[in-house]
């Protein structure tokens, strides 16, 4: 049984601009609870245990609830992407 299941609400998010070296920075430094896509396609993300995954074909207006330090510019097809943390 997973141990880390924390349910959390945002408080706060900022516009996320992918890049294959820069990781998503919020204004309290806490690592995104969600991000919500505006214009749905492939991202390519560094999750907060390390792992790269390509998540393929996420909807528009999809809520993804799974913590991320980046989301890389290289296979990131979706657009209008925000971090709530």
């Amino acid at each position: 049984m997973p141990t880390n299941l924390v349910v959390r609400q945002g408080t706060t998010g900022v516009v996320v601009t992918p890049s294959d070296s820069t990781d998503i920075t919020g204004s309290n430094a806490n690592t995104p609870a969600t991000l919500f896509v505006g214009v749905g396609g492939n991202i390519d993300v560094v999750t907060l245990g390390g792992s790269r995954l390509l998540l393929k074909n996420i909807a528009d207006g999809s809520f993804l609830p799974i913590q991320v330090e980046r989301v890389n510019a290289t296979n990131t097809t979706a657009t209008d992407i925000v971090a709530i943390f």
